[in-house]
């Protein structure tokens, strides 16, 4: 028995499109449906995470605003610098 892995999704009609499989191949399809809970707490976990990581966190706002000046002043740079050169 050959296992072959799809991961799709379910269009708005509820018609799922699977191709490359050879000619006459028996297709088992199993559906999983997340439970919207599970997702609530995978997205706790990551924002507590973020939170704990993240050098901004540590940041008063007023710091955060002078680190994305400076951040912005140098992409400009990058991007635009050598169309303002005397």
């Amino acid at each position: 028995m050959q296992t072959y892995h799809f991961d799709e999704v379910v269009s708005n009609e509820g018609i799922v499109t699977l191709s490359g499989l050879p000619p006459l191949t028996q297709v088992v399809v199993v559906v999983i449906q997340p439970d919207l809970s599970d997702w609530q707490e995978r997205m706790n976990k990551f924002m507590d995470r973020l939170r704990e990581n993240h050098p901004f966190a540590k940041m008063s706002r007023e710091e955060i605003l002078v680190q994305l000046r400076q951040t912005r002043e140098k992409v400009y740079d990058e991007l635009y610098g050598d169309r303002h050169a005397n």
